[in-house]
């Protein structure tokens, strides 16, 4: 009894593992068709949403499609003429012509200007710089050597016409003053000895009436009448030598007796100060400079073939460095003959006014020549030229909707206007503002028409 309930035991537990084994087994089984089935309604619905896209680009599609001529017309295009079926050798759109009514004008903005014939003149930049003007510029020396008592002035010091600007204590006038004393009084004995010669002659003339005196005699007096007369001539002209020579180192008005001056003859600014007080200077010594800055020269720099467009009298403007300065106005007086070695540029001498001392000498200025090239051309606007791979191109008005595009040869290019060689004739009229849309409008076209 007890064997037999031990076995039944044993049967149970077997049954019991082999049951697990069989539940896992199902479980295992039914894991992979549950994930199949996921995967199956994803991809169902991937599919349906690609084919909602297609239907939306369908209908986008038809829609351009029925509406193209409405949305050419909103664009101020003509509409485009239907194709016509079984001609493959019709006409293609003519490439050099833009159709664009009123309204599509005024949305591009589209503006006008007149091709005309001008003097061509061409703007040149260049670097310059700041000079005084040598025929305004003095250089004062001592008169006489002496040694410097005073200095009243240093650079950058304004100065009036006659105004002392240093005292000498010059010895040279003594001498000066003493020669001409001297030939002074040689001079009053020269002439005393006229009148005795004179005289002489005089009462000789009058005895040989009577037998008094030989005619010897007389022919001896006249010889020395004309001896005193030669003295006194010489006389005269070493009292006036002298006499300029004191009145060129006399002390000015008020100045002290033994004195030299350096006065200015012009009015300016003191430039250098070539003196020191108590030194012993000569006449060969600068003393002082002094230069008028009322009207300078600046001096352009000129390369290459700048060097045969610019002549004297071309006007130019001339730009300061000092922010806010409006740019002074003057003209070329010359252009140098020979090259600068170091920079093998040539300057252009520009004269022109200075008021309130704005340019300073040796500044750098940035100068613009207005080049006249000596010819006349045809110009159209600036803006009126149009960049494309073939070259300049620019839209000329046939009629109140129609512009044709013409190649241009280009000649002088300024920022204002550029000259035509060929392409435009003088009096037609060009689009400037606007002309890009012209461009992209006619682009556009020739490639709808490979559509």
């Amino acid at each position: 009894m007890a064997l037999t309930t031990e076995t039944d035991a044993g049967d149970r537990d077997v049954d019991c593992r082999d049951a697990g084994r069989a539940d896992a087994g199902a479980a295992s089984r039914r894991e992979p068709d549950a994930a199949g089935a996921a995967e199956a309604r994803d991809a169902g619905r991937r599919g349906g949403a690609r084919v909602w896209l297609a239907l939306v680009l369908v209908v986008l599609a038809a829609a351009g499609w029925v509406y193209r001529d409405a949305l050419r017309e909103r664009l101020g295009l003509a509409p485009a003429a239907p194709p016509v079926t079984g001609a493959a050798d019709a006409a293609p759109a003519d490439p050099d012509r833009v159709t664009l009514d009123a309204a599509g004008q005024k949305r591009i903005g589209l503006a006008f200007g007149t091709a005309e014939t001008r003097r061509i003149v061409l703007p040149l930049r260049v670097p310059g710089t700041v000079a005084f003007d040598e025929r305004r510029v003095t250089h004062l020396k001592p008169r006489t050597q002496g040694r410097v008592l005073s200095l009243a002035v240093q650079p950058g010091d304004r100065v009036q016409a006659g105004e002392t600007l240093a005292t000498l204590d010059a010895a040279g006038l003594l001498d000066a003053r003493n020669g001409y004393l001297a030939a002074q009084a040689s001079l009053g004995e020269a002439r005393a000895s006229e009148a005795v010669a004179a005289l002489q002659l005089k009462r000789g003339q009058e005895q040989l009436k009577f037998g008094g005196v030989a005619q010897a005699e007389v022919e001896r007096r006249q010889v020395d009448l004309a001896k005193a007369q030669a003295a006194v001539k010489s006389a005269q002209a070493n009292a006036e030598m002298y006499r300029a020579q004191y009145q060129r180192l006399a002390p000015t008005e008020g100045g002290a007796p033994g004195t030299s001056a350096v006065v200015t003859p012009i009015q300016g600014v003191v430039t250098s100060v070539g003196v020191t007080l108590g030194e012993v200077v000569d006449t060969t010594r600068d003393a002082v400079t002094v230069a008028d800055p009322t009207r300078v020269l600046v001096l352009a720099n000129l390369y290459g073939p700048d060097l045969g467009r610019v002549k004297a009298g071309d006007t130019a403007s001339v730009e300061s460095p000092i922010p806010g300065q409006a740019p002074l106005d003057g003209r070329v007086r010359s252009v140098n003959a020979a090259l600068d070695p170091s920079t093998n540029t040539a300057p252009a001498r520009i004269e022109l006014d200075n008021p309130g001392d704005l340019l300073r000498a040796n500044m750098f200025v940035s100068v613009t020549i207005a080049a006249d090239l000596g010819r006349d051309g045809i110009t159209v606007p600036a803006a009126a030229v149009q960049q494309t791979e073939q070259g300049p191109i620019a839209f000329v008005r046939v009629a109140e909707d129609r512009f044709e595009r013409r190649a241009l040869k280009l000649g002088i290019q300024r920022s204002d206007w550029v000259e035509v060689q060929s392409g435009v004739a003088a009096g037609e009229s060009v689009a400037t503002q606007g002309s890009f849309g012209l461009k992209a409008i006619l682009l556009r076209s020739l490639l709808g028409s490979t559509d």
